[in-house]
């Protein structure tokens, strides 16, 4: 075999090393630029293309968020007593309503509306006026500033407990609006009427005084209304569950009402059926 002499072999030595220095220099400059260096492709295998730099998604435009939905969403629909309607579905309401219930004083009452079923973070909105009204649970608040609403008023049966301290027709409210209602059925009165924050207060189509809550809460009030009928078997004038029937429909059950009412049955003891199952007021001919 015939050996290369020194001087033949320079020129290829001078390739390899030119060659080396290439490279370094093509690895430093990328770590230079913050870039990693690039292994080369095993034997046999392709090159893989570099993967570029995911692309961020811009930010929404202020106001565009999406906003929560209103509890209607993935609620799973509960039916009570799904054979029964009428008189027959009304004695089974009102054992259903009566199981369970503690009387409260009136005092723990009110510390309850205040201090947890009607207070979100410190914060306690009327039920009229909707007006957040700061309150840390523990306090009192000032009379002149919140006063005890019964939905169904105490001159109209709901005087002596446990009616008197039912949590499920008590709201907190803003004493002057409370004067306004004073003890009117609830209804749609009609022009002139004195009205602020949502509210009306006035006559209706028959000349009967009424009194009309925002529409955001009128089903929350029907579903009260309803219950005390059903709880102590006292019944609701014609003319004022035609429109209880009305706003029940128009105002369904959202989920700031749903954890209301779970605050009320873990302090109370019992429930509100007319929450838990929109097909009862259909089933009921009379209240």
């Amino acid at each position: 075999m015939a050996t290369r002499s020194p001087a033949r072999l320079i020129p290829t030595l001078l390739a390899f090393l030119l060659l080396c220095s290439l490279g370094a220099g093509v690895v430093l400059s990328r770590s230079l630029q913050g870039v990693p260096p690039v292994a080369p492709p095993a034997a046999g295998e392709e090159a893989r293309p570099e993967t570029p730099p995911k692309k961020e998604e811009p930010a929404a435009p202020a106001g565009d968020e999406k906003e929560p939905g209103n509890g209607q969403e993935n609620v799973e629909a509960v039916v009570l007593f799904p054979e029964s309607t009428g008189d027959e579905l009304r004695s089974k309401l009102h054992e259903f309503t009566e199981a369970g219930h503690m009387e409260l004083s009136y005092r723990r009452a009110r510390e309850i509306m205040y201090w947890q079923a009607d207070n979100e973070n410190g914060v306690v909105t009327t039920i009229y006026a909707r007006r957040p009204t700061p309150l840390p649970p523990g306090e009192w608040p000032d009379p002149q500033v919140l006063n005890c609403e019964h939905l169904w008023p105490q001159s109209k049966g709901a005087k002596r407990p446990p009616m008197r301290t039912d949590l499920y027709h008590l709201r907190p409210a803003v004493p002057r609006v409370n004067s306004i209602r004073s003890n009117h059925p609830f209804g749609d009165p009609i022009p002139p009427y004195r009205h602020d924050d949502g509210w009306k207060s006035g006559r209706d189509s028959s000349e009967t005084s009424c009194f009309q809550p925002p529409k955001t809460v009128r089903g929350d009030v029907s579903r009260s209304m309803f219950y005390f009928s059903i709880r102590y078997e006292t019944p609701i004038d014609d003319s004022q569950e035609v429109v209880l029937r009305k706003w029940n429909k128009e105002d369904p059950v959202d989920e700031n009402e749903r954890r209301r009412a779970r605050v009320i049955e873990e302090e109370q003891g019992n429930s509100n059926p007319f929450i838990l199952d929109s097909t009862i007021v259909d089933r009921i001919d009379d209240f």
